[in-house]
Formats: C-alpha cells, sequence, structure tokens
C-alpha cells in the first residue's frame, strides 16, 4: 500500500476511477464506514467492499471526476475534501457532492481508508 497519505489518496481514487474491486480492497482498513448522498450507511470492510464490486461491474459507462479541495494530514489519521462530478450514463444530468475521506495510519505505518462521507449539491 502507501506510507504517505499523498500516495494512499491517489491509489484510493485510481482503483475506483479504474473500476478496480481487487486494487480497491487493497486500499481499505478495518471496519470501514460509508455514508452515500441519501444517509445510507454502509458498515464493515466486506461490505464496503461487496458494495464498490458491485459498482465497479455496472454496465453502465459512469464517469468519477473529482477535484481536492482540501487535505489535512496528521500522525495517525488524515483527511480529503474532494468536489465530485458524477455521470451514472454519458447522458445523464451530472450529480455533484462533496465528499469526505479519512484514512488511518495502520500498524504496519499505512495509510487506509476507512470512512467516506457524501453531502450532496444543490
Amino acid at each position: 500500500m502507501a506510507d504517505t497519505f499523498s500516495a494512499a489518496l491517489q491509489e484510493h481514487l485510481s482503483a475506483i476511477q479504474a473500476r478496480d474491486a481487487e486494487r480497491f480492497v487493497r486500499t481499505l482498513g478495518r471496519d470501514v464506514i460509508v455514508v452515500d448522498g441519501k444517509g445510507v450507511i454502509t458498515r464493515g470492510t466486506a461490505e464496503v467492499q461487496a458494495s464498490h464490486a458491485a459498482w465497479f461491474a455496472m454496465d453502465a459507462d459512469w464517469r468519477f471526476q473529482y477535484q481536492i479541495v482540501a487535505t489535512r494530514e496528521s500522525s495517525f489519521f488524515a483527511l480529503a475534501l474532494l468536489h465530485v462530478t458524477y455521470r451514472h450514463t454519458a447522458s445523464e444530468q451530472p450529480s455533484r457532492f462533496l465528499l469526505s475521506l479519512v484514512f488511518e495510519r495502520d500498524k504496519d505505518g499505512e495509510f487506509r481508508f476507512v470512512y467516506d462521507q457524501n453531502t450532496p449539491l444543490p
């Protein structure tokens, strides 16, 4: 994985854009929590892995584009705030949301993704 936050964040986002479930799971920490834009909470690393694998396998030509708005890093935790534009298909109107990603340094010194919060934008 990655012992720097910037490398861990880049690997996590690259796995999403590549729709690579095996690569994505390597970025996950223990007890991951994801809160989607409707407030639905997915808890547990296996559950988050399964939901993302299903998303990646969708037949739709979805696009996930982002800009990093801010980052914060400490010895054990790091946060990235992203502005995301998501299109489920090329013909659909894009949805836009703020995405907060939290990473935690594990016992091996590597940053792993542990929390995701989506906030829809008008």
